[in-house]
């Protein structure tokens, strides 16, 4: 199962956590996994390469740990769309392929 994690603070989205793989079907052929890739891609490259937002990414175990989180300030705001678009996208999934993909938000405290 896929486990993504969005981050936020009050309102504003922070991060975006994936862990694992989908499980749908063999690898080259699970539909589910390759739905989560290529959002995760897209929404990477509009962050990155498109708005040229600094995200710190991170890729791991062959893409089975994946973190894209924006940056403070005026660039988090700039990035707010991208991460509410993937995280509603994934909710959709979620609801097709309950068993294959799980999506929860963890709310963290205001800054002091």
């Amino acid at each position: 199962m896929t486990k993504a994690t969005f981050s936020s603070r009050g309102d504003k989205l922070l991060s975006v956590d994936i862990l694992g793989h989908a499980g749908y079907a063999d690898e080259g052929e699970d539909i589910v996994c390759a739905a989560i890739s290529s959002a995760v891609m897209l929404t990477h490259a509009l962050l990155f390469d498109v708005q040229r937002i600094p995200v710190d990414t991170l890729i791991e175990d062959d893409g089975a740990h994946i973190r894209i989180t924006l940056p403070e300030g005026a660039e988090m705001e700039r990035g707010q769309d991208a991460l509410a678009a993937l995280r509603l996208h994934f909710t959709e999934l979620e609801q097709n392929y309950s068993e294959f993909l799980s999506v929860m938000e963890v709310h963290t405290d205001a800054e002091d």
